[in-house]
């Protein structure tokens, strides 16, 4: 699903305005997508030559025209951006419709690259009975974690089974014997694949 991108933060008046044209352009092109657009194009047009005339005043005005200038972009830009809200709301994640009402698409972040083991993995006591909890730090972008178990020293042969899959940088496994001596190892996964598993901790069973 795409997002909207308003980018109108900081933009100078004299791209706002051209903003606004583009918007009113693409919304009057694309009428049977955006058949009631709030604000109306009318206010959108009005507001956008009132800022064009703001600024052609302020070249040479004193302050009152300058302050002028400064209201007339602080409309258009509150305008631009109700105009952004209800395109938003059309379009629902459609990105050609977004680009249609005269915005633009954000840009989604991904990985670019497998991501690296989780690393500093410690036990903590549990909240439950017969149960190990672990925890371990992470990278960004990293969409989930695979834990894994094994009843034998890896020093001597694991057999490693995944027993939880987890988004957060902790995990709790239950249903373990008490007191029993388990090895853990979390292995992170993105979109790009999974990583090396971590080092292996040893910990006991509650």
């Amino acid at each position: 699903m795409a997002n909207l991108k308003k980018a109108l933060a900081h933009m100078p008046p004299a791209a706002l305005v051209a903003k606004a044209e583009h918007v009113h352009a693409q919304l009057t092109a694309h009428a049977a997508d955006f058949p009631a657009p709030s604000p109306s194009l009318a206010e959108l047009a009005q507001a956008k030559d009132a800022l064009l005339v703001a600024i052609s005043d302020a070249l040479d005005g004193g302050r009152r025209a300058h302050q002028a200038k400064r209201d007339a972009y602080s409309k258009l830009i509150a305008l631009l951006r109700r105009t952004a809200q209800y395109v938003g709301n059309v379009a629902n994640g459609d990105a050609q419709l977004i680009i249609n009402g005269g915005f633009t698409v954000r840009a989604t972040a991904t990985p670019s690259h497998l991501p690296s083991a989780p690393r500093n993995l410690e036990a903590r006591t549990p909240d439950v009975e017969n149960a190990a909890r672990i925890e371990w730090r992470g990278e960004a972008k990293v969409r989930l974690y695979q834990v894994q178990r094994s009843t034998q020293d890896p020093a001597t042969g694991a057999d490693w089974t995944s027993v939880a899959y987890t988004s957060k940088c902790k995990c709790t496994i239950a249903g373990l014997e008490p007191y029993r001596m388990y090895w853990f190892r979390v292995i992170a996964l993105n979109t790009v694949g999974a990583s090396l598993p971590s080092d292996v901790l040893m910990a006991r069973a509650s």
